[in-house]
């Protein structure tokens, strides 16, 4: 993921109702209310949406359920304090996630979609038992 801003990892819990297509289809609601001419297009593709705004920018959130994962969840556990809101989260839970979201958007130096970057952030949030962590 390098070059990328937004980046976020929003680890999913076994007994999570997160679900990839539940997800887009979130998406596709959320963003129904916006104008036309701003609307993003979102599609679905091997467990990834790729979200694209104004044409030439694109948000990506891949679901990932390799080995890694859980390893990664582990080191998590061991090195943070804190979900991306600053919230303690509950180590033993982040221990047993075996998937999860990977959120990540092109490079954005203005910040035009810092506030797209939310609403996706929001969207995921929905599904019960998510843990998420923003990356620098």
């Amino acid at each position: 993921m390098a070059k990328t801003f937004y980046s976020y990892l929003a680890y999913i819990q076994p007994t999570s109702n997160a679900d990839i297509k539940l997800l887009k289809t979130n998406l596709d609601d959320f963003y129904s209310n916006q104008d036309n001419e701003y609307r993003p297009s979102i599609s679905i593709s091997n467990n990834e949406i790729k979200l694209t705004i104004n044409r030439d920018y694109h948000f990506y959130i891949n679901l990932s359920n390799e080995p890694h994962v859980i390893e990664e969840a582990i080191e998590f556990s061991e090195n943070s304090k804190n979900d991306w809101a600053e919230n303690p989260f509950d180590i033993k839970k982040l221990k047993s996630c075996n998937k999860r979201f990977e959120i990540w958007g092109e490079e954005d130096y203005d910040m035009d979609y810092f506030n797209d970057s939310l609403f996706i952030i929001e969207q995921i949030e929905k599904f019960s038992d998510i843990i998420i962590f923003h990356l620098d």
